[in-house]
């Protein structure tokens, strides 16, 4: 079994060591946003949540004369919140969206201290990063800060309501911008910018590091074999990657749901002080690189729901149709910036905003979202050539995401990296992924699903002339910044 506990969803899949999906359960968590940029979570809240779906999928499954082997953990990484001495909250959890800390992360990044401790983290300095949000704790919340005994992320929050103790992984750690990843200790730069020291910190441990699933406090509801484990797994990024088996830099992946991010793998670490790609933990000998956009699916969504609809009506009938409608259109100088939510990759600027330019009197909805849907992708493509400046270029893209089920978004996508292009079978990345670390770790093969190569060839013709508008678009992009 695979549990992630996403920042949108939690959620849990049983699968066979065939890979078969047998079952799955899952929860929307809910997210508190204001306008200041908070965006926290309740992690009591959490823990019901991941305690019930593990318990309602247990059932599921003995109902169907099946025994769990082993159980994988995955979570979204960046989150943060304050303990007490007695293990209570002093605070919601603080996810990767929050940006409160965007004042002390500029302050970092202007300084030599800021490159230092991304070199040495591998870590992006920005709002999103734990060791950011400790510094503005500090400075917002010095009387909340002075109580707290402990800071951990959520991951580490459940792990500790099952077992009683304070452990997180290596891949976890890594996205904290608290640890070198070359030595995998903590980092005492970063942890005297931040105010606190390593014991209040979780103890680290390697991600197929495992705890007798009969220690759970749940254990009588599920059914479990015999020496079944419990393995802390790792983030849903670098797991992710390691379902689709992009570990050795042959293969770079471009995962588009309601944020993007592009990953490839290595097996040393590897930073970049132009672009401020991320390096974290896979294991013991691998690394994932690669850098995350908060400019995915959630333009789109934006776009239909709030411009082209009425309070998104329509929208599951309408929204892939309108997709369709627009690989049938020229949009000529009408251009997207699709920066609605701030961005993370290429420009990390939380403040960002976004706009459509060379809207004229003949666009209609169809050109509305062509531009918007051209303006992620080419935001995607910026930060792939930075990887592929840092690492060089891979063999293959493999997509994932609904938008690329439109065969015009595959070819023009194609002409646009100019690399062949591939997808897998249709599954949750970051469950798998838990999954394979968890099944491996209990002596099991679980195998990374196949590649399945996307016939899309490069048009010469059509690439040049993508390449003119991506040009330009980055042109308008520099003059908006």
């Amino acid at each position: 079994m695979g549990l992630d506990m996403g920042t949108t969803s939690l959620k849990v899949v049983a699968y066979t060591l065939a890979g078969e999906e047998l079952a799955s359960r899952s929860t929307l968590m809910e997210t508190h946003t204001d306008l200041d940029g908070q965006a926290v979570q309740n992690p009591a809240a959490i823990v019901q949540a991941a305690n019930e779906a593990l318990t309602q999928l247990g059932a599921d499954l003995a109902a169907q004369d099946y025994v769990i082997a082993a159980i994988g953990l995955s979570a979204a990484m960046h989150s943060l919140m304050a303990l007490d001495d007695q293990n209570h909250p002093l605070t919601p959890a603080m996810t990767w969206m929050d940006a409160r800390p965007h004042a002390q992360a500029q302050a970092l990044w202007q300084s030599d201290l800021g490159k230092d401790v991304y070199r040495h983290t591998g870590t992006p300095v920005h709002a999103m990063a734990p060791v950011v949000k400790l510094a503005w704790l500090r400075l917002s919340q010095p009387e909340v800060f002075a109580q707290a005994k402990r800071f951990v992320s959520i991951k580490e929050y459940v792990w500790h309501s099952w077992f009683g103790t304070w452990e997180v992984d290596f891949a976890m750690a890594s996205a904290t911008g608290l640890l070198d990843v070359t030595t995998r200790t903590w980092y005492e730069p970063a942890l005297a910018y931040a105010g606190i020291r390593s014991t209040a910190l979780s103890t680290l441990v390697p991600v197929n590091f495992a705890r007798p699933a009969s220690d759970l406090p749940f254990a009588h509801a599920l059914p479990l074999a015999d020496g079944a484990l419990c393995v802390i797994g790792g983030s849903d990024g670098v797991l992710a990657s390691l379902a689709a088996g992009a570990t050795d830099g042959r293969v770079m992946v471009l995962t588009l749901g309601t944020s993007l991010a592009l990953r490839t793998g290595h097996t040393e670490p590897s930073t970049d002080i132009e672009s401020r790609s991320f390096c974290y933990i896979l294991d013991d000998h691998r690394f994932i690189l690669g850098s995350p956009s908060n400019s995915g699916g959630v333009v789109l969504d934006w776009l239909y729901r709030n411009v082209l609809s009425e309070d998104g009506e329509g929208f599951a009938e309408r929204f892939p149709t309108l997709c369709a409608e627009a690989g049938s259109v020229e949009v000529d100088g009408l251009y997207c910036i699709p920066y609605i939510t701030g961005e993370r990759a290429p420009i990390w600027d939380e403040t960002s905003s976004a706009a459509f330019v060379g809207l004229k009197v003949y666009h209609r909805q169809p050109h509305l979202m062509r531009a918007a849907i051209e303006g992620v992708l080419f935001n995607a493509y910026w930060i792939a050539q930075q990887l592929m400046k840092q690492r060089g270029k891979p063999d293959r893209l493999l997509v994932s995401g609904k938008l690329f089920q439109q065969s015009w978004v595959l070819a023009w996508i194609a002409n646009l990296f100019e690399l062949p292009l591939a997808t897998q079978a249709d599954m949750d990345g970051a469950t798998y992924g838990a999954a394979m670390l968890a099944a491996r770790r209990a002596g099991l093969a679980l195998a990374a699903p196949p590649l399945q190569p996307l016939s899309t060839k490069v048009d010469a013709e059509a690439a040049e002339k993508i390449h003119r508008r991506y040009r330009q678009w980055r042109e308008l992009v520099r003059k908006r910044s």
